[in-house]
């Protein structure tokens, strides 16, 4: 197991430097045959990448050729930007809609998915639905500043769902 563990990838080419790394975690391995998988960026405006705020669409892009090299056919980018800004736009200035085209993955829109609650302890949780149709979920966050939190990362990139 590789439990407690940071890789770090340095260069230019993220679709392959994503795909060393998922080759080195054995990633295939761990996700059961036959799983729907989930791929959650960050898309929390319509923005470019390059200006800081979203997910690069070429790590998504490596994530989902190393998936269908090892099988994984159903695959879903799952995305629900901030209330402030639309995700279908969102995943068309972020080069999504022409990703998920390209691979004939499935892209879902959660703020207009509809949503259940989970109780944890005192802790009520509203989950988007479409969480339940996936078997492993794949979060692909951006470390960067936020008001309430100081930095955003992974947990902060779930809140959305």
């Amino acid at each position: 197991m590789l439990a407690n563990k940071l890789f770090v990838s340095y260069g230019q080419k993220p679709i392959q430097m994503v795909q060393e790394i998922l080759t080195h975690l054995n990633l295939a391995a761990i996700i059961p045959q036959g799983a729907r998988v989930g791929l959650k960026p960050n898309l929390v405006v319509a923005r470019p990448h390059h200006e800081g705020a979203t997910t690069a669409p070429e790590l998504v892009e490596g994530v989902i050729l190393y998936l269908k090299s090892h099988g994984f056919d159903d695959i879903v980018i799952a995305e629900g930007s901030w209330i402030g800004d639309s995700t279908q736009r969102a995943f068309q200035v972020c080069g999504y809609t022409e990703l998920a085209e390209k691979y004939g993955v499935e892209l879902v829109d959660l703020q207009k998915d509809g949503f259940h609650t989970r109780k944890v302890d005192e802790l009520e949780l509203q989950i988007c639905n479409e969480m339940e149709n996936i078997d492993f979920l794949i979060n692909l966050p951006v470390l960067k500043g936020h008001c309430q939190t100081k930095i955003t990362c992974a947990l902060k990139n779930l809140k959305g769902c």
